[in-house]
């Protein structure tokens, strides 16, 4: 059973069931580096320190206030702030829908997986994603995480559900793509850059990409504990681009896309002649020219004249 980072209801309308929350990545397996003195090989502590007395502070001594003046605070204690309820700290109300191609990915932050708790809560979680499902819809609600409330996205993920936290409006930024309009693009251009696109073209797999930062880290780690020395990697620079055509075709080139076309054979005209009116011609002296049957079709017709 995954373990639950928040406990509360999923609720649609006056139908609601119990789930909790469990975060749907992961970075336990990333190498973390620890600060030490060089000299000595001790890992440091961070201390809380007064600002004005120079004195280390204890955790218990910690309290957490709102500077409402120039060093000026109001103090809250830790269960001032335990005690704050509001119904998204425990209950997701899905109070709209949406077309999934409506939210920007931009908004988008942290997945969590919705899972059902209890056996009791299957029949109505099932009911809530295959209904959403079934109109093609993802729901927008509302939950409390970390001392802080999130508007958030849900939408069916095979049998069960995928929530995703979405950041506020001012939390993004607006792109501002100073770009100078040159005019028409080379329409070659653009044709053999869509080539190099289509021919490149696949599936999406998650597992063809590795963290190759980590990867060098990970070696760095094993070597030195091996006592062997890294060779440092060389990473040359891409070349400036002088001729964007000339590039483009060394893409194609590269890719293996660019195929000289062929000429096409021409076919061997076709013989529209009678065969009944081809004959063959003799081509040498003292051979008797051939004579030429009479045709099926003229037959009846010699028959008859005799006759008369």
């Amino acid at each position: 059973m995954p373990r639950a980072t928040w406990n509360g209801h999923l609720r649609l309308s006056l139908v609601s069931c119990p789930v909790y929350l469990s975060p749907a990545t992961t970075e336990t397996n990333r190498i973390r580096l620890n600060q030490i003195n060089a000299e000595t090989g001790n890992r440091l502590k961070q201390q809380l320190v007064d600002s004005e007395t120079g004195k280390v502070v204890e955790r218990l001594q910690v309290a957490k206030g709102y500077e409402h003046d120039r060093d000026q605070y109001v103090l809250i204690s830790d269960e001032e702030l335990k005690a704050l309820q509001v119904e998204s700290s425990k209950v997701i109300d899905l109070t709209r829908f949406v077309d999934r191609d409506e939210v920007d990915p931009v908004y988008l932050n942290a997945p969590y997986y919705v899972y059902p708790d209890g056996e009791l809560a299957v029949e109505a979680f099932r009911v809530i994603g295959q209904a959403m499902a079934a109109k093609g819809l993802s729901g927008l609600g509302k939950v409390t995480l970390a001392s802080r409330e999130r508007q958030v996205l849900i939408e069916p993920r095979g049998i069960g559900l995928l929530m995703s936290t979405l950041r506020s409006a001012d939390e993004v930024r607006t792109g501002e793509f100073a770009i100078r309009d040159t005019g028409a693009i080379d329409p070659d251009m653009l044709a053999i850059a869509e080539t190099i696109i289509e021919r490149t073209k696949g599936k999406f797999d998650p597992a063809d990409f590795r963290d190759t930062y980590q990867d060098a880290l990970r070696e760095l780690v094993e070597n030195k504990l091996k006592g062997v020395t890294t060779t440092p990697r060389e990473i040359a620079d891409p070349p400036k681009v002088i001729d964007l055509m000339a590039a483009l075709r060394a893409s194609l080139m590269e890719k293996g896309a660019l195929r000289t076309p062929t000429k096409a054979k021409r076919a061997k005209p076709v013989d529209r002649r009678q065969p009944q009116l081809l004959m063959p011609v003799g081509g040498g002296k003292g051979k008797k020219p051939a004579v030429a049957k009479p045709s099926p079709v003229t037959a009846p017709a010699a028959r008859r004249k005799k006759a008369g």
